[in-house]
């Protein structure tokens, strides 16, 4: 069907014109190579087979024989290269391409939960677990559950060089990577933590191509935009309908297939053609059309709320929610004093700051034009609901991307740490930890690859001129752990015995008491719209009031070492961290200490 058509019948119509197509007794093979003069598909064992040119740059053939499990590759002049479109690999990313069919549909067209309902870990497969494995996550996905959480987000997965990656350097994004087990294990690790009551959410990257393996490049150069280069290599080229459609496709491969909840779509900002805009939207309505209540969450610098505009009804227009660095680069320097990480300038007021990202969500909005300077971007977010940002105090941008890769728990004491969790599990807006962060574990999570030493030597030096120029750390030749090392990777891998000593068990229940509090207090409220959230500044203490139709959240809130007396009227019975008392209408908040409260709506 082509393309045009597709989106006049509406975007469920769509069917996948990338990778193999199996039919009865045969297989269509289809690569898009619009500068080619000649392809050929090469079958493991047999004779090369000519594809002929079908048009809009398409190559195809027919293919007797070759069905679920046949392997193959094609080849272009003197260079044989997986398809772009794999849906799994023999032998790596250089290897093999191997037919499969389609897994079966899981019948179920939405999310497991509301949106407002989700407690989420971030977790990287390959360290998740000794095994390192979908398997060896599977079972152990009853301890996330049992710690409150509600959803999974689970980084890139999508085939990468050698056995260990981050995810992001990925070239073949259709075929889970050989490291972590079968698309068959996936998928079970989908279904397993769906009877459990875990939403799945997977971290995909659209916004550029690993350099290792990168075959595209080589025959393919019509896909990248040649005047537009990301932080990571070569722009990709959206204004050509075939490449935005390859996008499409993936994402929906992952929610029909693999039955994920959502998908994170990684550095949007990063994404400059032209055709940024159309691609964005159509991508969201592609993925909608899998799953009309995915969540679907983007990163993005640019604070760009229109992107997660609301409908009448109350859902999305586009994207769900967003990563929200503002909310962490305040609280983080609040925390810690670090001037990083986004807080750079000594004249910033945070704690005026940190009042602005609890009511409104962005501290970094406004009606910015063009480029942004760092200090506004793009329309006020006050219109959003709570639940369109993410909010986290730890992910594995900032711990991995730290010349020293430790987590809060290296630099914070146990109760200060609590207090970050209390106010992100306990505000509105949806929470996110990184795997270990409930029990305050300190297992380091730096940079680590798997690459041919020829090709590592430039990764390393590439590692240290990012950490130097965009990560502002003043590292010295060595500092880095060697990303290339298996021990570096090996260092990254959670130790699950280290859950059964006595200071992260007791870490572990005051988080599942956390978790229970925002289903107690929180969910009531966020079920239903937020009308207004409303907050007033007392030294360095803020009171926030989030006004739902259901009835109204209240948090007071001390970011300081210092005791704060602040005039606050508590309607409901509250909760808190840290020390604090009541005084008629004066509340007394120790240092590092928080408060929160919910009123039902009156009838």
């Amino acid at each position: 069907m082509p393309f045009d058509t597709a989106i006049t019948l509406g975007w469920s119509d769509l069917s996948p014109i990338f990778g193999p197509a199996v039919r009865d007794n045969a297989t269509e093979f289809r690569l898009w190579a619009p500068g080619a003069e000649q392809v050929q598909l090469v079958r493991d064992g047999q004779a090369p087979t000519p594809l002929e040119r079908s048009g809009d740059g398409w190559w195809k053939a027919l293919v007797p024989g070759s069905g679920p499990g046949t392997r193959y590759r094609f080849r272009i002049g003197d260079l044989d290269f997986p398809d772009p479109a794999s849906r799994r690999q023999d032998g790596g990313t250089a290897g093999w391409s191997v037919v499969c069919p389609p897994l079966p549909p899981s019948g179920r067209a939405q999310a497991l939960r509301p949106w407002h309902q989700a407690i989420v870990c971030e977790v990287h497969v390959g360290t998740a677990s000794p095994e390192g494995s979908f398997k060896g996550l599977r079972d152990r996905l009853e301890h996330f559950r049992d710690a409150g959480y509600t959803a999974l987000e689970i980084m890139p997965v999508n085939a990468f060089p050698g056995q260990r990656n981050w995810g992001y350097d990925g070239t073949l994004l259709f075929a889970p990577a050989e490291a972590y087990g079968s698309r068959d294990d996936l998928r079970a690790l989908v279904d397993r933590a769906h009877e459990l009551g875990l939403g799945m959410v997977l971290d995909v990257v659209y916004n550029h191509f690993g350099d290792f393996d990168n075959f595209l490049e080589r025959y393919c150069p019509e896909w990248f935009d040649q005047h537009m280069e990301t932080p990571w290599g070569p722009g990709i080229d959206f204004t050509k309908e075939c490449v935005r459609r390859f996008y499409y496709e993936n994402a929906r491969m992952w929610l029909e297939e693999f039955d994920f909840d959502g998908l994170r779509f990684d550095a949007v900002h990063e994404i400059g053609t032209t055709a940024r805009e159309q691609f964005l939207g159509d991508l969201a309505k592609s993925a909608r059309a899998a799953k009309r209540d995915a969540w679907l969450i983007i990163e993005n610098v640019n604070n760009m709320a229109s992107w997660l505009d609301r409908e009448a009804s109350g859902g999305p227009v586009d994207f769900t929610a967003q990563w929200n660095d503002d909310y962490h680069h305040v609280l983080h320097f609040l925390a810690t004093g670090e001037d990083r990480n986004g807080y750079q300038d000594g004249s910033k007021d945070p704690v005026a700051d940190l009042e602005k990202a609890m009511a409104d969500g962005f501290v970094h909005d406004g009606e910015a034009r063009g480029e942004s300077d760092g200090t506004t971007r793009n329309e006020p977010a006050a219109r959003l609901p709570p639940d369109a940002f993410v909010c986290f105090v730890q992910n594995h941008d900032q711990i991995g991307n730290r010349a020293d890769a430790r987590r809060l728990p290296d630099r914070l004491d146990a109760a200060r740490l609590d207090f970050l969790h209390f106010v992100t599990m306990l505000a509105p807006q949806v929470p996110l930890f990184f795997m270990g962060e409930e029990a305050h574990m300190r297992t380091l999570f730096p940079y680590f690859i798997d690459l041919p030493e020829n090709a590592a030597g430039t990764k390393r030096r590439d590692r240290y001129t990012q950490m130097r120029e965009s990560f502002d750390e003043q590292v010295e030749d060595g500092d880095l752990p060697d990303p290339n090392a298996p021990e570096t990777f090996e260092r990254a891998r959670l130790d699950w015995t280290e859950f059964d000593l006595d200071e992260r068990r007791a870490a572990l229940d005051r988080f599942r008491t956390l978790a229970a509090w925002r289903r107690e207090h929180v969910w009531p409220l966020s079920a239903s719209p937020c009308t207004d959230a409303r907050s007033g500044r007392q030294g360095a203490a803020i009171v926030v009031s989030w006004l739902f139709e259901a009835g109204v959240l209240s948090m007071a809130l001390n970011p300081s070492s210092e005791p704060v007396d602040i005039a606050c009227v508590i309607t409901a019975p509250p909760v808190s961290t840290g020390t604090h008392s009541r005084h008629g209408e004066s509340l007394r908040l120790e240092a590092w200490s928080a408060v929160c409260w919910h009123s039902p709506a009156s009838d």
